[in-house]
């Protein structure tokens, strides 16, 4: 089953930003693409990620039992 993928935006990254993320989604394997800004200082940072249409499940580590 192929999961939907969608673009996902840093705007307004510092140059040293902008290359930290692309490195780490590098590595990850993930497509990637960075943009400048019509500001000529700050990149604005697009990765494509996958979307689930589950909700993130909470985090039961810290729940008593006894609460249900």
């Amino acid at each position: 089953m192929v999961m939907k993928e969608t673009w996902f935006n840093y705007p307004e990254c510092t140059t040293q930003q902008a290359d930290d993320l692309l490195a780490e989604y590098q590595r990850r394997g993930v497509k990637v693409e960075r943009s400048l800004n019509p500001d000529y200082i700050t990149w604005t940072v697009s990765a494509r990620l996958p979307e689930s249409s589950k909700p993130p499940r909470a985090n039961r580590q810290y729940q008593n039992r006894m609460w249900g």
